[in-house]
Formats: C-alpha cells, structure tokens, sequence
C-alpha cells in the first residue's frame, strides 16, 4: 500500500463526497499517504457582458464558494486522515475530464479517489468518472454514496497476466490493513471457439480448459505473497466475464472489487481493461482499478497536447 503517497479526491459538492473521503482515509492510512488534494473542478462559466454589467457581482463569490466549502470538508474530515499527511484543497475551471487528467499529472498522483452515483442513476460525474477510469495515468478507486469502508470481503478477479499480479498483491495489502479480511481470487475461463472440431464434447473441453487454469496457477500464485491473508481460488466458466464478476461480486456479498486495468491479449483470454469500465457502471459495490503509475504518459501527453495544455515538441 505503501505505493498510494499521494491520492487526489475529486469533490462533487454533493452528499457523496462524505463517502469518498471516509474512503480515501482508509487508504491514506493504509500506505501512510504524504498528500492528500480535495479538487473540484467547475464547468466554464461564461457570462453575456451585459448581463454581468447590470449585475457586477453576480460571478465574483463562484470560486470564494466552492473554496469555502471545500476547506469545510477538509476540517471536517481532516481527522480521519493521518495526522503528517498534507491536506489541500484543488480548484479548476474547464472541461471536467482534461482538467482532471491534467492534475493527475501535474500532482504525480499515485490514487484517485471519485464516487459515482448507482448505476440507476446516471449522472454527468458518474459518465467522468468512467472516462477517467479508463485515461487516467494513475490507480482509481471509484465507490458509491454510503459504500462500507469495512473491505472484509475482497473479490480478486485475474488473468495470470503482469497487470492482475499487480492488482492482487494490492488487494492482498488491503486485506492486510483490515482485521478479519478475507480474499476471493477468481479466474474466469472459457471454451474457445472451434472446440468441436478437436472430437472432444464441451464438457471434456471444459475441464481440460479448468486443468490449464489450475496449473497456470500453481505457477502463479508461487510467485504471491500473501502475508498471512486467508484465501481461496474459484475457476469459473463463462463466456461473458463482466456478468461472472458482477455474479460472483453478489454471491460473496464482496465489499470491494480490485481489478488490474489491462489483462493478455487474444480471443481466448480475459482483458481486464475490457470489463473493468462495464463491471463498474453496473455495481454498488466498490471497484479499486490498479493501474501501473505512469503507464499512459505518452497518451496523456498527447491529450494535454491537443487541448493545448502542453506545447509539442
């Protein structure tokens, strides 16, 4: 855990903000976090000439609010985080996602923190959130309004790839942190196409497919430490990944999901970086996306580049 030094919380000025930062307080005190940044950014607000003419003060108390009650929030909320870690409060105007991604990068943030509304209620923050799940250089940690901070159930989903290696030592960590946690690593394995061309039946093609996955991960899990954690593996078969984990998510009661942002590639194996957005805009539950720091650099230049952030070489 020790690699969340600096989380970044992205404020919504809303009822869920309390959440995301009871949230965010568990991590910091788990990696024993040195900064911790409050932001909100706020959409453009342009006013016609005229209209700010007759009413000259109607703009000027807009960025005076938000950081008033951002500052709020952090004395209310400050003593739940650890007491050296440094507590600021963020404010940008622009384009949600660019702006967001911009202090990502600006702040060399390890965590993002975002909540999002239940997948019934769609709203322009939850949509950000995903986009930014997906863009963003850094780990995210997206959770909705009223989520347990208690992680005594973990769901690990892997692919035996370098990406889930990395998500499930994290998950491992967070249940390390927290007293009587628990951990369910599952494999999702499936039937290739053109099984039946082999002259085995579906059944027999299943279980050799079940065989491989369980020795990949004898090899695998050799390579774990799992710090005295108590686990277990489940190989499950499907054909569509996002519904098993959502299922499985269910029939464990899990209280947080941590996946690995990319997974192999190839028709026949499980892309983390393709289920990840889906699993998360279809579940209460807390999903943890670990992403290696850094990874998208050269595409998040790019993006800065377009809007004009950044000036190319």
């Amino acid at each position: 855990m020790r690699r969340y030094q600096t989380i970044l919380v992205g404020a919504a000025l809303d009822e869920r903000d309390a959440t995301t930062l009871r949230h965010a307080a568990r991590f910091a005190h788990a990696a024993q976090s040195q900064n911790v940044y409050l932001a909100h950014v706020a959409p453009s607000f342009d006013v016609p000439p005229e209209v700010l003419a007759k009413q000259p003060d109607l703009i000027v108390p807009r960025d005076e609010e938000i950081q008033r009650r951002l500052q709020a929030m952090i004395e209310q909320y400050r003593p739940l985080f650890p007491e050296k870690t440094s507590f600021q409060a963020v404010i940008r105007e622009g384009q949600r996602t660019v702006e967001l991604i911009r202090l990502l990068s600006q702040k060399s943030a390890d965590l993002f923190c975002l909540a999002t509304q239940p997948p019934e209620r769609h709203d322009v923050l939850s949509y950000t959130a995903l986009k930014l799940m997906r863009k963003s250089p850094c780990s995210v940690f997206l959770v909705t309004p009223g989520a347990s901070t208690d992680y005594h159930r973990i769901l690990a989903p892997i692919d035996f790839s370098d990406h889930s290696r990395e998500a499930l030592e994290v998950a491992i960590a967070v249940a390390h942190a927290t007293a009587g946690a628990s951990l369910t690593i599952e494999h999702i394995y499936e039937v290739p196409l053109g099984w039946h061309k082999t002259g085995r039946t579906y059944e027999e093609f299943a279980a050799i497919m079940k065989d491989n996955a369980e020795e990949r991960w004898r090899s695998f899990s050799a390579q774990i430490d799992f710090k005295g954690v108590p686990w277990m593996i489940r190989f499950d078969l499907s054909d569509n990944v996002t519904r098993k984990i959502l299922q499985s998510a269910e029939e464990i009661q899990a209280d947080l999901i941590v996946m690995g942002s990319h997974g192999r590639t190839g028709p026949a194996n499980f892309i983390l970086g393709h289920v990840a957005d889906t699993v998360c805009s279809q579940t209460r539950r807390p999903v943890l996306c670990v992403k290696r720091k850094g990874e998208i650099v050269n595409f998040l230049h790019a993006l800065l580049q377009f809007y004009g952030f950044e000036e190319s070489n």
